[in-house]
């Protein structure tokens, strides 16, 4: 989450790293001798790291746990990383940094829960709909206490990432401890390949237009601008509605693209101060739909580049925020690829909103406090059941389109014969996906006190503003 990339000539040995750190702008020596003394001190400190390596190697009683050289090295440096007390920072492996690059180009496999740590706790900050994790009732908050039986405490995020994803159709079990319930949950899912599309549109009536964000990947802000372009082709748009709720962020720069989209040339997005140096401030290069009022839904499960945009959004009084406070993840990490195919994402600055208010650990309140609504466990089973029949719905009109293209191009032959997704998840009404299908409109769930509240928000303020217009 939160992720600046930055390119950086390999360093070849953790030495080099560090004697390349002390030599950093922003630290000028007085002399030549002086910086020479600095990199021998870190020599010096170094060789006692490279004795210790040494000795367990040379002497430790089980041998095959000494010889294993690339174990120990990496330990040290989650060593170094752990005194930081930062859940943010971490070393990357060459498997992990490859599936956090496919995470960020929109595809992953696994269960469908975007995970953080919040009071040093594994967390759901939120599961994705439509996949096996949201289908079986993970819920946002929910702490992870167990992964098939193994405690998940002292466990780091990568850690747990690795024993949840596995081969496709596979499963796991999680215990999980959730507020106001007093015994742990278990929870068995079936792995699947897990895709995140980037965007979900449509109309909620007739001018108001609404978006969902899942993600903040490398097409987020393209997607976004195509999925409104398609919006305004079937009339202009009096309001829109972006639906930023349970996203856990992303790419620094698609939240950026997002941002502008919305703003003035000119307007401040967000800021980034660094330990030393001035700020970084990136401001709007565009304003390409600024003509109809807008709403930003947030929530608890709204972090990192989602702060960004509801920050740009509420300081530069482009819209309105509803709904919950957000996380509080305003933290910048610089991820710095290695020789090895590693890399460090190395937490280097804080984002500040354009108000000059720092997101970390605070979070953004929204203008307009919208609880969800606690449901009880025939509610929650109607909203489960009524959100797989719109993602039934949705998942057919996909598969129609798709078979259209296929018979257009002369390929009828691979269209598969496989039954719909309502077979296979329990959702049975037919005649309910048969009528979302052909609808021109986007359903609001019965229980989504928040859309429905930004709804009316919006209509009364798209009555003022066409008011101001005729003036």
């Amino acid at each position: 989450m939160g992720l600046l990339r930055k390119s950086i000539i390999p360093l070849s040995i953790l030495i080099v790293a560090v004697s390349l750190l002390s030599l950093m702008p922003g630290r000028p020596f007085t002399t030549v001798s002086e910086a020479a003394r600095v990199q021998m001190n870190y020599f010096s400190e170094l060789k006692t790291l490279s004795d210790v390596l040494k000795l367990v190697q040379a002497k430790y009683v089980e041998e095959e746990v000494a010889k294993d050289k690339e174990a120990l090295i990496q330990g040290g440096i989650e060593g170094i990383l752990k005194k930081l007390d930062d859940p943010f920072t971490r070393f990357m492996p060459p498997s992990t940094f490859k599936s956090m690059q496919e995470e960020t180009e929109g595809e992953f496999g696994g269960l469908g829960i975007i995970l953080g740590m919040r009071d040093k706790i594994l967390t759901i900050i939120s599961p994705v709909e439509g996949t096996p994790a949201f289908r079986v009732g993970v819920r946002a908050a929910d702490k992870i206490v167990k992964i098939n039986g193994q405690s998940t405490k002292g466990m780091s995020v990568e850690e747990a990432v690795k024993l949840l994803r596995g081969k496709p159709k596979t499963s796991v079990t999680i215990s999980v401890a959730r507020e106001g319930v007093k015994e742990f949950i278990d929870y068995e899912i079936v792995r699947d390949i897990i895709k995140i599309p980037s965007v979900k549109a449509g109309m909620v009536e007739e001018g108001i237009g609404y978006a969902r964000l899942t993600g903040f990947v490398q097409t987020s802000g393209k997607d976004l601008l195509k999925e409104i372009n398609k919006l305004q082709e079937k009339g202009p748009l009096k309001g829109f509605i972006l639906d930023l709720r349970g996203n856990p962020g992303g790419l620094l720069t698609a939240a950026v693209e997002v941002s502008q989209m919305f703003l003035q040339r000119g307007q401040t997005i967000v800021s980034i101060k660094e330990r030393e140096g001035e700020p970084t401030v990136f401001p709007s290069k565009g304003n390409s739909h600024l003509d109809f009022p807008m709403i930003v839904m947030i929530d608890g499960g709204s972090a990192s580049a989602s702060e960004i945009v509801a920050g740009a959004i509420k300081d530069n009084k482009r819209g309105l925020l509803l709904g919950r406070k957000s996380f509080g993840k305003g933290s910048v990490q610089t991820v710095l690829p290695l020789q090895d195919g590693s890399a460090l994402a190395l937490t280097t600055a804080y984002y500040y909103t354009p108000a000059d208010i720092k997101i970390h650990k605070k979070g953004i309140e929204p203008d307009l406090d919208v609880e969800f609504p606690k449901l009880t466990n025939e509610e929650l089973k109607e909203y489960r059941d009524e959100m797989e029949t719109i993602a039934n719905a949705n998942y057919e009109k996909t598969r129609d389109k798709q078979d259209k293209w296929l018979k257009d191009h002369g390929k009828e032959d691979e269209i598969e014969s496989a039954q719909s997704s309502a077979a296979t998840t329990g959702a049975t009404d037919a005649a309910k996906i048969e009528e979302l299908k052909n609808s021109k409109f986007l359903p609001i769930p019965k229980f989504d006190a928040q859309w429905q509240r930004a709804v009316e928000v919006l209509k009364a303020s798209t009555l003022l503003h066409q008011l101001g217009k005729a003036k």
